[in-house]
């Protein structure tokens, strides 16, 4: 998705690769979110990554929504959400993943690739998501609705997966929902994504999820729920973004409040937001956005999209995702380069989790290729 060459991708490989080559660079993507001050110090650190990462052919897997610096570490095809970094893990053929996201995520990769070391910058990056909802809360759930179909969201871990029919991602939850068979389905674990399914499927899917005529508990995304309604409301009459603008568009991700996604312009995935903006630009119908998701994501927008002028909430961050740093990449790519331990920073699940969380993320795979 990123138009703009980053420090790792093809001109950078086929060029001798120095810290002065780094900065050229780094000073030509133009970002703006990174400062020339932000470049000179942090240029040597950036180099001694794509140095190790070349040296051990590793694919390091970028999240939409790391910091800048780190999201260019990954080339174009190493970028992206969910859904595409699942596809991505599930083609390689690169013995080591570091994956630069959560831990949920990384465990993607393992399931997809058992025989391969997966790698984390930071185990202890959590997810609200994940974190508030396992493999007990699914099966409460499915006891009380036997025989309907469990469709996870990939923001879950590895055993709540396990417990599933098929995952889904934000990119595909309602065409997956309505391959499924019959005329139900219960979502996990995402309340307000689950509410907005819902209302994406009336009239031909009934979504059971927690909460529903239920006293099980769900979660929601700590940074999606930050945005309210009038925070929309305020973000158009200060951005001046009217509602239906023909060149200006407020989006919101499928994890916001159903009334966030009633009120702005467009929602959906990430990927779907980002393509979304790609194709007005191309048609040169965007000068001005304000995307109602994680900050960082607007800043990588930001520099794939240099004509669009973005709006920020800059306070709105994912304070797990915001874990993931330069050094710690790089302390991790050092350890394997001196043949240390790698158990702090490798992602390991049990043999029978991965055998049967696989089934559930093989399907959602399927479904969408």
């Amino acid at each position: 998705m990123n138009s703009q060459p980053t420090v790792s991708q093809d001109n950078m490989n086929s060029t001798e690769l120095s810290i002065e080559s780094v900065k050229k660079e780094l000073y030509k993507r133009n970002h703006p979110s990174v400062t020339p001050i932000d470049i000179e110090a942090h240029a040597e650190t950036v180099y001694q990554i794509l140095k190790l990462k070349k040296k051990h052919n590793v694919v390091m897997l970028g999240h939409n929504y790391m910091e800048p610096l780190v999201f260019g570490l990954s080339t174009k095809n190493e970028q992206g959400d969910s859904l595409a970094l699942s596809m991505h893990a599930a083609k390689t053929d690169a013995p080591y993943i570091l994956f630069n996201g959560v831990p949920f995520m990384a465990e993607t990769a393992k399931i997809l690739n058992p025989s391969k070391t997966v790698l984390a910058a930071d185990k202890t990056a959590g997810c609200s998501l994940a974190d508030n909802f396992g493999a007990e809360e699914v099966r409460k759930l499915k006891a009380l609705y036997p025989g309907v179909p469990v469709m996870i969201y990939i923001n879950s871990y590895a055993d709540a997966k396990a417990e599933s029919d098929i995952c889904c991602t934000s990119a595909n939850a309602a065409h997956i929902a309505r391959e499924m068979p019959g005329d139900e389905i219960l979502f996990v674990p995402d309340i307000f994504f689950a509410e907005n399914l819902e209302e994406e499927l009336r009239g031909t899917k009934t979504v059971f999820f927690p909460g529903k005529g239920n006293r099980e508990k769900g979660a929601v995304c700590e940074v999606h729920e930050k945005f309210l309604l009038s925070d929309l409301l305020a973000i158009r009459g200060s951005f001046d973004i009217p509602k239906g603008h023909p060149t200006r568009v407020l989006y919101a991700h499928w994890e916001c409040r159903p009334e966030v996604l009633q009120e702005a312009d467009f929602y959906g995935s990430t990927s779907q937001i980002g393509q979304d903006i790609a194709k007005r630009v191309e048609e040169d119908r965007l000068e001005r956005a304000f995307v109602a998701s994680e900050c960082e994501l607007t800043s990588n927008l930001g520099q794939e999209f240099p004509t669009v002028q973005f709006s920020t909430a800059c306070s709105v961050r994912c304070s797990h995702m915001a874990k993931v740093t330069l050094d710690k990449v790089l302390n991790v790519l050092q350890a394997l380069d001196k043949g240390d331990d790698l158990s702090p920073h490798e992602v390991t699940l049990m043999p029978e989790v991965i055998e049967r969380a696989r089934t559930p993320i093989e399907r959602m795979l399927e479904l969408s290729a």
